[in-house]
């Protein structure tokens, strides 16, 4: 009955960790389980031992299955109670060795030197075999070992009892030091003749195990309600990507390989069972998004800490889709990117109501410029005037000149250059009016504040004459360069004058 307990918990225990590699605690404890049913029943058959020699070669080899239980629970109390010093489970591990050694190398076995005869008596209404013989001394570094594991259980129970896991200290810690220390106890007594008796150990381990199948039971069942839980919430997660049209999707860093929803294929044009990897993602983009995309997906800052970023899809029949993409990274135990795992949005209608709203923008600004110009337009026609008055001046001279006869060369050249001079200021005044009049996109480029400062006052000085006003400037040689847009800040400077 013992050995068919554990070899059913054990087998539940092992495909848990088939399913789960990661879960080495069902590991250790499957091949405890086993180990367990081996020895229960080498025990049983010990029990029923007729003669000395049958006896004494099943003690022998028994301690084959006792050297996997007694180093399985060491690992499992170890790496699921996350306590206990490595140092232990290793000198477990050696004293396990160097027993099976002694086991089979002095002596009838690990515990006698030679077994006289066998003496029987009654244990649970049946007669059993019990040994008389010569000790054999080579046994006290197999208990050597069993007190370690009772000083390793107590560590690990600690360990676990300080990380505020009371429950599992107690079911899994508490069971194995308070059952060690009465198995250990009563082997002890018996193999050393202290106490008469027939050998039993593998009740004590039955009880431990029982006690650790309970609480890898009880995580596996909390297991099962959360993956239940993790499911419903999957399906939820799903229902609202699908009502938002979130796609998802996870590029493999390793292997290379993207895996996207339904969704995510959609929106940049793959069908359902298309292969997908970093090249064939990138030849979807538009043209002048391509190497920007793939320099944000190679960087080192993006496959540390994620990115979030807009991009164009040209679509088969010549669409451009705008789509939003945001994603992070999950890194393996080492701390390694493995996995780049994020969400993409179509967010082409907000790109073309955004467009909409800065081409009205634009044309805003235009009609402000119009009006305001309006506004001043006696102060640019007087602008106009005063060169335009000036070249007619000096050209009535330069006729006066030649129609006397008498031609002054220098002061002709004198004249000419004083028209040249005037046609120029005329001809930069139309050039800021068309400047301020034209319609465009916006077009930032470093300009330097003075000179915006200097062209207004230039533009606005009739203005500023009609109406008796003196501007004084006090203007910083040193001040920087401001990135912008040439026309919308004499805008802003014309608002404010």
């Amino acid at each position: 009955m013992s050995a068919s307990a554990c070899l059913t918990l054990g087998s539940l225990h092992f495909f848990s960790w088939y399913r789960e590699r990661q879960a080495l605690g069902n590991l250790f404890f499957a091949l405890l389980a086993a180990s367990t049913a081996a020895y229960t029943l080498l025990e049983l058959q010990m029990l029923r031992a007729e003669t000395p020699e049958q006896f004494s070669t099943t003690l022998r080899w028994i301690h084959v299955p006792g050297f996997l239980l007694i180093v399985s629970m060491a690992s499992f109390l170890h790496v699921y109670l996350k306590g206990g010093s490595r140092f232990l489970v290793r000198s477990i591990c050696a004293l396990r060795v160097l027993a099976l050694i002694l086991n089979f190398s002095f002596g009838q076995n690990l515990n006698f030197l030679e077994i006289n005869q066998l003496r029987h008596t009654r244990l649970l209404g049946e007669s059993v075999s019990v040994a008389e013989g010569v000790r054999n001394p080579c046994m006290l570094v197999g208990q050597a070992s069993m007190l370690l594991l009772l000083v390793l259980a107590n560590q690990a129970f600690l360990a676990a009892w300080r990380r505020g896991e009371r429950r599992r200290a107690l079911v899994v810690g508490g069971s194995a030091i308070f059952f060690i220390a009465v198995g250990m106890g009563h082997l002890v007594l018996v193999l050393w003749g202290i106490i008469p008796g027939p050998i039993i150990s593998s009740l004590t381990f039955l009880s431990i195990v029982a006690a650790m199948s309970f609480e890898l039971s009880a995580a596996t069942l909390r297991a099962v309600q959360l993956g239940g839980e993790l499911r419903e919430s999957e399906s939820r997660m799903a229902l609202a990507a699908e009502a938002a049209r979130l796609g998802i999707w996870s590029r493999d860093l390793v292997g290379g390989e993207i895996w996207g929803s339904d969704t995510w294929r959609e929106l940049l044009g793959f069908s359902k069972s298309e292969r997908i990897d970093l090249n064939s993602f990138l030849d979807k983009l538009h043209p002048e998004d391509k190497q920007t995309v793939h320099q944000i997906l190679t960087q080192d800052f993006a496959l540390q800490f994620g990115y979030q970023t807009e991009y164009r899809v040209l679509l088969s029949d010549g669409q451009v889709r705008w789509i939003a993409s945001r994603g992070r990274v999950e890194t393996n135990d080492q701390g390694t990117p493995v996995r780049l795992l994020g969400v993409s949005m179509d967010i082409t209608y907000h790109r073309e109501a955004q467009q909409e709203i800065e081409l009205q923008r634009t044309e805003l600004a235009h009609l402000s410029r119009v009006t305001m110009l309006g506004e001043l337009s006696g102060s640019i026609a007087h602008e106009l005037n005063q060169p335009l008055t000036a070249i007619l001046s000096n050209a009535q001279a330069a006729q006066h000149f030649l129609a006397r006869g008498e031609v002054d060369l220098d002061e002709l050249r004198e004249i000419l250059s004083d028209i040249v001079e005037q046609d120029k200021r005329a001809g930069e005044v139309i050039r800021r009016l068309r400047l301020l009049l034209q319609k465009g996109e916006v077009l930032k480029q470093p300009l330097d504040p003075n000179d915006l400062v200097r062209e207004v006052l230039r533009l606005l000085g009739s203005e500023f004459s009609s109406h008796c006003l003196v501007v004084q400037t006090h203007l910083d040689p040193t001040v920087p360069t401001v990135n912008g847009d040439r026309v919308q800040l004499l805008q802003v400077l014309l608002n404010l004058l």
